[in-house]
């Protein structure tokens, strides 16, 4: 995998998380229901991020290596 997909990966999931995660706060102000749905999105996004870091962290150049 080339390391520029990677990057853009991270960056796509970390967008996906902070929407996820300003819909779980407006919805939790508003009294809403639905938040299983989106406290499930938002733990799967983090484990796949995880997942990712643990995994293929490694496989990018040196100066890459944590900064996402």
């Amino acid at each position: 995998m080339s390391h520029t997909y990677l990057i853009d990966i991270y960056n796509l999931i970390d967008g996906r998380l902070e929407e996820v995660s300003s819909e779980l706060k407006r919805i939790e102000l508003n009294g809403g229901d639905g938040t299983a749905y989106l406290k499930g999105r938002f733990e799967s996004l983090e484990e796949f991020k995880a997942f990712l870091i643990f995994n293929y962290d490694i496989k990018l150049p040196r100066r890459l290596r944590g900064k996402h």
